[in-house]
């Protein structure tokens, strides 16, 4: 019966996603960069008591190495290869940093704050992108001061910003986003270049787009430079191929447009931003294709042939920086105890102190993340479980059908793999469950809090 079904075969060993720089099980508990991640949950517990679970934890050593796969893959470009973290998957003020040491030279944002939040983690405002299809006054106004690089996603779009920047007296520096209308064989939820997506100008409208940021409404000097075209085809992609029909769509633009755009004064825009959406692999998931999607040295290496001479590569990962893509490390894990198990009809409930205000993708998007033990039991039955949370929704799931010891007990501690991207990103503080704990691990005995966990005194501060 579907959840019940009992193994004798140590399966828990099968599922093990470890297969990079950061993580290993050593005599049977996982270590994080050398840490034993039993003893950091004991740390966590002694410091911040019932707070201290669940936890984000990030391995250092994985955040490098997979900022270094980036960096390799667009060594060939030399300066025209740059490498643009996207903050949407991992806002974390410390994260941000370590990347930008780690060697990513912009950053990628869509909101006001989250510019602000980029500044904050050393990021010079011109190596700044500011993207998004619905840009606020103020966050215009404050891209344009500090010379942040602005996309350009609809005719109305270039006006507010054409507007702002003759208000200001000050030129705006932008980049044209186009929607290719290619499916990127993804959930749609993920696919942003559909002929129907919200994102991007039509081919056919970018000569209004180039018309209105040129000229203004009234006619007025140029208050807009335009650097290039912006081409992003969605998140979790797996075939290389996609990136090589989004790369044919970019060469056939710059070779259609350079002459309208040097007859309204931009002779060198030369930018090809071609965003992120790497996907991940889940190695040694039931069920699911265990085929390695597209690295960063294969993606690159299917671009460079067809880049026009002279331009400038731009890629801005996310999730494959902070979570893992292709041949890179996973980066985050989210630390989870056990409250109990239960039975109704046939499936076997698995309850943990994590939910949906941790991990929402499952719920969002029906992305699978592998839910391994902390410490492998002795115990050698395993059987299907549904991995749950406290959350008031049927909804409220971490995964199904994991294959789990049946020797858990109340206070066991589980991992959920990849969540270092889009998760606490996207927390939330529903059924007043505050934000989680976040912990970097840099080596056996070293690790940091960087965003100590919320209390009900952060949950009500706001309130008037």
């Amino acid at each position: 019966m579907e959840g019940q079904e009992v193994s004798s075969k140590d399966e828990g060993h099968k599922m093990l996603p470890v297969d990079g720089p950061g993580w290993s099980y050593v005599n049977g508990v996982l270590h994080c960069d050398g840490m034993s991640l039993e003893d950091l949950r004991m740390s966590l517990k002694k410091d911040y008591g019932l707070q201290g679970s669940p936890a984000h934890i990030y391995s250092y050593s994985a955040l490098v190495a997979n900022v270094k796969k980036y960096t390799d893959a667009l060594c060939p470009l030399g300066e025209r290869g740059v490498l643009s973290y996207s903050l949407k998957a991992n806002n974390n003020l410390r994260v941000l940093e370590a990347l930008r040491q780690a060697g990513v030279n912009m950053a990628t944002t869509v909101s006001g704050n989250e510019i602000l939040m980029a500044m904050k983690a050393g990021f010079a405002a011109t190596n700044i992108i500011y993207n998004g299809t619905g840009k606020r006054r103020w966050e215009v106004e404050l891209a344009i001061k500090h010379g942040v690089l602005l996309n350009l996603d609809s005719e109305f779009d270039a006006r507010l910003i054409a507007g702002v920047a003759r208000e200001m007296g000050l030129r705006a520096r932008c980049i044209v986003r186009l929607n290719p209308a290619l499916n990127a064989d993804t959930h749609p939820y993920l696919a942003t270049a559909l002929a129907d997506s919200k994102f991007g100008v039509e081919f056919h409208q970018l000569e209004r787009v180039l018309q209105v940021v040129r000229t203004g409404e009234s006619g007025d000097v140029e208050h807009v430079i335009v650097e290039g075209v912006h081409i992003h085809v969605g998140s979790a992609v797996s075939r290389t191929q996609v990136f090589s029909d989004m790369t044919r769509v970019a060469a056939r633009a710059l070779r259609e447009f350079p002459p309208q755009i040097r007859e309204r004064g931009w002779p060198r825009a030369s930018t090809i931003n071609l965003g992120g959406g790497l996907n991940i692999r889940l190695s040694g998931v039931p069920g699911k294709n265990d085929e390695r999607p597209a690295t960063p040295e294969q993606l690159v290496g299917a671009i460079l042939p067809l880049l026009p001479e002279g331009s400038t590569l731009l890629l801005e990962p996310g999730r494959s920086l902070v979570a893992t893509a292709g041949s890179c490390a996973f980066t985050g894990v989210l630390m989870t105890e056990v409250l109990g198990v239960k039975t109704n009809g046939k499936r076997r409930f698995l309850v943990v102190d994590a939910a949906m205000t941790e991990v929402i993708r499952p719920a969002l998007y029906g992305a699978h993340h592998p839910v391994t033990h902390v410490t492998i039991p002795a115990c050698q039955e395993w059987a299907v479980m549904d991995v749950v949370g406290p959350v008031c929704e049927s909804g409220d799931f971490l995964a199904r059908r994991c294959m789990l010891s049946l020797s858990l007990s109340s206070g066991a501690a589980l991992v959920v793999w990849a969540t270092g991207a889009y998760c606490s990103s996207m927390a939330s503080n529903y059924n007043l469950r505050p934000h989680a704990i976040e912990v970097i691990v840099k080596a056996p005995d070293l690790y940091t809090v960087v965003r100590r966990p919320e209390n009900f005194e952060d949950l009500i501060s706001c309130y008037l």
